[in-house]
């Protein structure tokens, strides 16, 4: 017999279970500090139109979609490759007449057609919220504290926040009035952290003195509160004036909030120029190299559907999270079944009315089905992290008791069937009353 293929797609993965109740621990965790700050949870379709889809997501990730064709329209279909689009265009069409602000969360899994990154497949979930209709800095410093909050939930240590606003350097490339193939090589040094590739740059420029100086200082400007001052010194224009004065706010905020030292300033950074309208961050997490979380304000996005309004949002990665967690030795409880019955009797009568009244009650029961010895049965019911055991038709009771073995300490005790059908919760702690 020829064996069966076994090889994974480039990009996917499979959680076996223990992964996956470690997935569902975060994304439990996060999720309920999301619902904590009012957010309520939508879900939305893995697949829409491409030209839907395409509307509110940027070209380069356009190209990275995974693609199929409608067998009933012969249109074109789409995996969403991210979800803020699709929020923007449900907000614009079927929300856009509820009250503002609209605080939305979601866990989900998008998909994108390109190399595996540090923990980040070609399938990849998400955990995260979008804040829609709210114009004020205190939208910015509300998800970033979220995002903080989310972080100490998940039990993670040694966390920094990156904050930064495109429209400082927005507003000094405006200012310097050059080619837009000049402004990408900038864009390139400073997102390679070049400081002397970007000097060079600037000497070929020749912009006036101020201008050129804040050009050549972008890659300073990383730090706490004193990068506001310098920024605030050498920000000419209106434009990356107001960015510093925005970002400010949003600092003054989060000290108030107690959060500031979980922030960096970096007004250097141009990693999200395409994307963000305004103050945006990055959370890294030390001795992991990729960020684990991001977002920023979005305003321009619900506009591409036809309602203009303010939005920010961000989004945890679950695998990159999960990955930090394991490198911290976060411990995550993996637990099996409640109760695991061993029945060696033919009418299986008590085992199945047991079984039955403790998952009514709200406990977890498997039984052992297999005919096999006791201790083959102990032993598999071990494996899968089962608290109790409980054997009818043991050798050891009575024909109307049973043995009740505490699989964590090893203790043992003989009940009567009837009285633990009564009353589960008299034997059992945790267990509902009747």
């Amino acid at each position: 017999m020829r064996p069966l293929p076994a090889q994974l797609p480039k990009g996917a993965r499979v959680y076996l279970p223990d992964e996956a109740a470690r997935k569902r621990h975060a994304e439990t965790r996060l999720l309920s500090v999301f619902t904590r700050w009012g957010y309520r949870e939508i879900v939305t379709s893995t697949y829409e139109y491409a030209d839907v889809l395409a509307t509110g997501t940027d070209a380069d990730v356009q190209e990275n979609m995974f693609k199929l064709v409608d067998r009933e329209t012969g249109r074109l279909l789409a995996l969403r490759a991210d979800i803020t689009p699709q929020i923007a265009r449900i907000v614009a069409t079927r929300l856009r007449d509820e009250p503002k602000p609209i605080r939305l969360a979601y866990v989900t899994n998008v998909f994108r057609y390109d190399e595996p990154q540090v923990a980040h497949y070609r399938e990849f979930y998400q955990a995260g919220v979008e804040l829609i209709g709210l114009e004020k800095p205190e939208a910015e410093v509300e998800i970033i504290a979220m995002a903080i909050e989310g972080l100490r939930a998940l039990g993670l240590e040694r966390f920094q926040l990156v904050l930064g606003h495109p429209d400082f350097f927005r507003g000094l490339c405006e200012e310097l009035a050059a080619e837009p193939a000049r402004v990408r090589e900038l864009r390139a040094a400073l997102g390679r952290k070049d400081a002397a590739a970007l000097a060079g740059l600037v000497r070929q420029l020749a912009p006036p003195a101020p201008l050129g100086e804040a050009l050549a200082a972008l890659p300073t400007l990383f730090g706490g509160e004193a990068v506001l001052e310098r920024a605030a010194g050498i920000a000419h224009n209106k434009r990356s004036a107001r960015a510093v004065a925005n970002l400010a706010e949003v600092y003054r905020l989060l000290k108030i909030y107690g959060l500031a030292d979980a922030v960096t300033l970096d007004l250097g950074e141009v990693r999200g120029f395409d994307y963000y309208s305004g103050t945006y961050f990055e959370a890294y997490v030390s001795g992991f190299g990729a960020a684990v979380a991001g977002g920023g304000r979005y305003d321009q996005m619900l506009a591409r559907f036809g309602y203009d309004s303010a939005a920010v949002g961000f989004a945890f990665d679950v695998a990159r999270i999960l990955s930090v967690m394991e490198a911290q030795g976060v411990a995550v409880a993996l637990v099996g079944p409640d109760f695991f019955i061993i029945d060696f009797t033919p009418d299986k009568t008590a085992a199945l009315s047991l079984a039955r009244r403790l998952r009514d009650l709200g406990a977890s029961v498997a039984r052992d089905i297999i005919s096999r010895g006791l201790e083959d049965s102990l032993a598999y019911a071990r494996a899968q992290r089962v608290r109790w055991a409980l054997v009818v038709g043991s050798p050891r009771t009575g024909a109307d008791q049973l043995l009740a073995l505490d699989l964590a300490d090893g203790s043992e005790r003989t009940l009567v069937v009837a009285e633990l059908l009564a009353d589960p919760a008299r034997f059992f702690r945790g267990v509902g009353h009747a």
